[in-house]
């Protein structure tokens, strides 16, 4: 993410809304310190407090909004690096002797003075956001190529563990993102360790500082963890489209078109490298990451394309993004980015909203469909489906018929979580199951048409079955998945 894949402690939110900090980083030998605003003219709002319940016991007022999506004079400003528009970049930093420097662009030269070593670098192959960050350490450095783009790792050599992850990461998301969306704007992708006073990566032009905490040092080695290595590379490598190419104005749902976008490309590749029934439990941890977002959100909660907090851009986003995916299919919503990316990759003002990334999925499916994407971006829609019961017989030919009840609801909730009941008439996933946990494989899988109350279905499948119920991938925001699938009993 270009803050972050999970915020730390203290992470700022300088609009109150989960927006992207791009204040300057500070690095003291090979320390990463932070950031930190530099006195500007004028007045930055930076250090104001965002918490609503500490402006409160200040006697302060709440703070404004951000302006909605199609505010025509907001769109002249650019949601990251809002001091400038785009920027070529170049840099001479010297170092310690025995240190590397790592700054976005190409590596011109390089040479010693005395007790201090130069690095010359030029950001020329594309424009860039005035947000950067310039590293030196002590670090050993893996190399690696796909095609003509150098993929690099910059780590401490007491932490190699992920770093062949980490490369693996590279290589394939620049295949696929390259593939979907449009070719990689610059020569070289790094990734750079720092250590752990935050635990998380941010993305800058060609240039991820990764902290050592979620990555360099992080231990996946369970069947049910998640790869959060590749998982984040994947992240950080999509915001070199979705943010250092596509960029939104400063207006509210601009974190649409970065941290949801880069989500979903990196769930796309990861999906293929553990296959779907697997992804389950990244889609799971997104459903529980933005279930307890949600559920503490003192300020109210806002549909998609007006959101900028991060339970809602980054979790909620990437529900929403695969759930389309899994709708439409996935060529029908790549396509549709790739048409968006190519409209409006490094434009100038007026900058892009929510709005016009919304208008280009539409376009991309049949009227039919539509209300689908308003569903997942324009609502806050929510879902109670359970398994009820689910019995078997055996049949002859060891074969077995499935009788499965299951009950769906669906609920509207507005921004300050009143609900209502909608009618249902939605496909969603109905499955049986045979094996246990993450080895269980799918004997039945298929989406039905649902309307509200309980539905019985029938089911025939060529082996014992062990679970069976609805959404069991949990594609749809259910406050309680657990009762999504039972197991079947034998009568």
């Amino acid at each position: 993410m270009l803050s972050s894949l999970t915020p730390g402690p203290g992470d700022p939110d300088p609009e109150g809304e989960g927006y992207e900090d791009d204040r300057p980083e500070l690095v003291y030998n090979g320390t990463f310190l932070g950031r930190q605003y530099f006195p500007w003219i004028g007045y930055s709002g930076a250090g104001e407090l965002t918490d609503e319940d500490a402006r409160r016991r200040h006697g302060l007022k709440p703070r404004p909004p951000l302006p909605p999506p199609d505010d025509a004079a907001a769109a002249y400003t650019k949601a990251i690096a809002r001091d400038a528009d785009w920027i070529t970049l170049k840099a001479t930093v010297s170092t310690s002797a025995d240190q590397v420097v790592v700054a976005p662009g190409n590596l011109q030269r390089e040479w010693v003075s005395g007790s201090r070593r130069h690095f010359q670098y030029d950001m020329s192959d594309a424009p860039v956001h005035d947000f950067y960050a310039i590293v030196s350490g002590r670090y050993t450095v893996r190399r690696a190529r796909w095609e003509d783009t150098a993929a690099e790792v910059y780590y401490d050599p007491q932490h190699p563990y992920n770093v062949d992850r980490m490369i693996d990461a590279v290589k394939k998301g620049l295949a696929y993102y390259s593939t979907a969306f449009g070719p990689y704007p610059f020569r070289q992708f790094r990734v750079v360790e720092f250590p752990r006073y935050g635990n998380y990566a941010q993305a800058f032009p060609g240039t991820v500082p990764y902290s050592e905490g979620i990555g360099f040092i992080a231990h996946a080695t369970a069947e049910d963890d998640l790869d959060m290595p590749f998982y984040v590379t994947l992240h950080e490598l999509a915001h070199q489209w979705w943010a250092h190419q596509v960029v939104g104005s400063l207006t509210q749902g601009s974190s649409l078109m970065s941290e949801t976008l880069a989500q979903y490309s990196a769930l796309m590749v990861m999906e293929k490298e553990v296959g779907p029934s697997n992804l389950r439990m990244y889609l799971r941890h997104e459903l529980d990451r933005y279930l307890s977002g949600r559920s503490g959100d003192t300020r109210g909660e806002r549909p998609l394309f007006k959101s900028g907090a991060t339970y809602a851009v980054y979790n909620k986003g990437t529900i929403a993004m695969y759930a389309l995916k899994d709708a439409v299919g996935e060529a029908t919503v790549n396509g549709a980015l790739r048409r968006y990316l190519e409209a409006t990759r490094f434009q100038n003002p007026p900058y892009t909203n929510s709005l016009e990334f919304l208008a280009y999925l539409k376009a991309a499916v049949p009227e039919s469909q539509r209300g689908l994407i308003e569903d997942l971006f324009e609502r806050i829609i929510l879902y109670d489906n359970r398994a009820l019961e689910a019995t078997c017989v055996e049949k002859p030919g060891g074969r077995f018929a499935v009788s499965l009840k299951v009950g769906v609801r669906k609920l509207q909730a507005d921004e300050v979580g009143r609900e209502q009941p909608l009618p249902v008439n939605d496909l969603i996933d109905i499955g049986v199951f045979a094996g246990s946990g993450l080895k269980q494989r799918p004997l039945y899988f298929e989406k039905r048409r649902l309307t509200e109350g309980e539905t019985m279905f029938e089911i025939e499948v060529g082996e014992r079955p062990t679970t069976a119920g609805i959404d069991p991938y949990n594609k749809l925001v259910d406050r309680r998945s657990d009762d999504n699938t039972i197991t079947v009993t034998k009568r």
